[in-house]
């Protein structure tokens, strides 16, 4: 059957919802951010029968990045061809904004067992460049006395610990661009401990990120994390760590956090494309 690719609209909030709560086991974020989408443009979708079987994003990130999301596929379609030919054809849009100016460079990232989305990836002209470890929690457990925390606003240098990337959930932002820091405030909340330590949280999720203050106590950061899901009342909690930052890292596997599958191995990828030429493209 051929699929038709069209710009996403409102009617298809059903079939979108559909898609998400049979992915990744029912545990898809895309049903809580298609509205967003819709307003923000750029969010396409496949066809069959004017009934809607796929969808993928391109979102503008700080940098000037075309960041690729949100590739999905209905799982009655799923090994057909549908993923390929819909991610084919972003990428031919993505390109094409990229040599009209409107972005210099196009990134994504997935978890390491979506061995589908990382082979066509590949075959595009795809390379890793950064690492992250994705470790989570249920259940944290409940502080007999809870940490303080308080919000606050971040400065540039907090960032200082990551490389390149700095995550906000699952996107990754190259925080030494040109307006990372306001898309960061706009994108995530700020927490401080009272022992100083300070991390942030993506706006639309459970995802948490150590800032550099969490390097000079990681316990307390810890604490403050379990803090914040009492405050919030959280019963599962990611936490996004840069391959780099192995104390870190450690400490909250100390404290129960651990790996979806093989232990101890980076597990997200940050991959950015590249031309024949091995230049960004």
């Amino acid at each position: 059957m051929e699929m038709k690719i069209r710009k996403a609209t409102g009617g298809d909030l059903r079939d979108l919802a559909e898609i998400s709560r049979t992915t990744w086991e029912g545990h898809d974020y895309l049903e809580q951010v298609t509205e967003g989408w819709l307003r923000q443009g750029n969010f396409f979708v496949g066809e069959i029968a004017d009934r809607v079987i796929a969808c993928g994003k391109i979102s503008t990130l700080p940098g000037e990045v075309a960041w690729l999301e949100g590739l999905r596929v209905l799982s009655d379609f799923k090994g057909k061809g549908y993923g390929r030919i819909l991610s084919d054809e972003i990428l031919r849009i993505a390109r094409e904004m990229v040599n009209a100016g409107d972005f210099k460079s196009i990134e994504f990232s997935t978890y390491i067992n979506n061995a589908e989305s990382i082979s066509m990836s590949e075959k595009q002209g795809f390379r890793t460049t950064e690492l992250f470890h994705v470790i989570s929690l249920e259940n944290p457990p409940v502080q007999n006395a809870p940490a303080a925390l308080e919000r606050f606003s971040p400065l540039a240098e907090d960032f200082s610990v990551y490389t390149d990337h700095a995550p906000c959930g699952w996107k990754y932002i190259r925080h030494r661009s040109k307006g990372s820091l306001e898309w960061m405030k706009k994108n995530a909340e700020f927490w401080q401990v009272e022992t100083g330590a300070k991390f942030l949280t993506a706006n639309r999720g459970t995802e948490i990120s150590p800032l550099a203050a969490a390097f000079n106590d990681t316990d307390g950061f810890i604490q403050g994390v379990f803090a914040l899901a009492e405050k919030k009342r959280l019963d599962y909690l990611e936490m996004m760590i840069h391959d780099s930052h192995q104390e870190i890292l450690s400490t909250a596997l100390k404290h129960g956090f651990s790996y979806w599958d093989k232990h101890g191995v980076a597990n997200l990828p940050v991959y950015r494309l590249f031309n024949s030429d091995s230049k960004e493209y």
